[in-house]
């Protein structure tokens, strides 16, 4: 017997709030194959997949994107536990779905939904993607990212709505204050200071640009800068960048085809568990959610997903 479907909404992500009916048309597609929650908060949201979990539902849907996706599965990885998550399905319904890309995800979420339902109900096999998510300090997510990176991410978030173009107009500010020596740019490429362990191995440098970290090889836009992903049955592939802004620009082409990296300039590792010891508070991203935590942060591989792609 079908334990069926189940769809977890985010209202508040933009192109949900842009479409505000298409909670009501996901509803109309999924019919009786399953359910439809729209999760107004964290304790909706543990409700909902403590009642999923006790259905036994055999795919997990996903409507928004890269951020509510990890916050939603970091809290069905909370409920289930030891009990392995059904199929997850991304729908693509936010401004960035990095993740769904990655993996070849292609469609809008009507598309999406509609061809899985026609599959489960029709007992047509579904094409899947498995990949880790990384636990990082107990949230779950695919793609990790610190220094230069969360400084973008703080002024992209902070004021006014974020936008393409706000992008955009953040990284002009950004060229202009580095060619003259602004507070803005020496803000925004601001090193950090960590001791970094790798699967129990101290790296041997102090100072970074940038820390990354993804169990997805793919970006976006052709890049494919992590290419140890797939080296080892559950690991991530870490890389620590020590050099200027430039230098990483520079570097553009070979990121861009997936080319070993430059090793006085870049530190590359397949990783099953990595410690972050600094000074200060540590500040990241997780699948594009900025987040603060202690002087010590411990990453580690966590659960692997089976990711719906057509």
């Amino acid at each position: 017997m079908k334990k069926g479907i189940g769809v977890i909404v985010n209202p508040f992500s933009r192109q949900n709030k842009r479409n505000p009916d298409r909670i009501n048309k996901l509803a109309y597609i999924v019919g009786s194959s399953g359910t439809i929650a729209a999760t107004k908060s964290l304790t909706e949201l543990e409700e909902v997949a403590r009642e999923f979990k006790e259905r036994g539902i055999e795919i997990l849907a996903l409507s928004g994107g890269d951020g509510t996706n990890h916050i939603t599965l970091t809290k069905f990885i909370e409920v289930y536990g030891e009990t392995p998550l059904p199929k997850i399905a991304l729908l693509r319904g936010g401004t960035m779905n990095t993740i769904a890309d990655s993996i070849g995800i292609r469609g809008d979420s009507n598309q999406i939904l509609f061809n899985i339902v026609e599959k489960y109900h029709n007992n047509i096999p579904f094409k899947t993607a498995r990949r880790n998510v990384m636990n990082i300090d107990g949230r779950y997510g695919f793609l990790f990212a610190n220094g230069v990176a969360f400084n973008f991410l703080k002024a992209y978030y902070s004021g006014s709505t974020p936008t393409p173009t706000k992008a955009a107009t953040i990284l002009t500010k950004a060229i202009l204050s580095a060619t003259r020596g602004g507070d803005f740019a020496k803000w925004l490429f601001k090193k950090f200071k960590a001791d970094i362990y790798v699967d129990g191995s101290k790296w041997p440098y102090k100072e970074y640009f940038m820390i990354v970290a993804a169990t997805i090889d793919n970006l976006g836009f052709g890049f494919n800068p992590f290419v140890k992903v797939f080296d080892k049955e559950n690991c991530f592939d870490i890389i620590g960048v020590m050099c200027e802004a430039m230098d990483v620009v520079m570097s553009l082409p070979a990121i861009r085809m997936g080319l070993p990296l430059n090793q006085d300039k870049f530190i590359d590792a397949a990783a099953e568990e990595v410690i972050f010891e600094s000074e200060e508070p540590m500040k990241y991203t997780i699948d594009g959610d900025i987040y603060e935590s202690g002087e010590r942060m411990i990453m580690k591989a966590g659960p692997k997903l089976e990711l719906i792609v057509s």
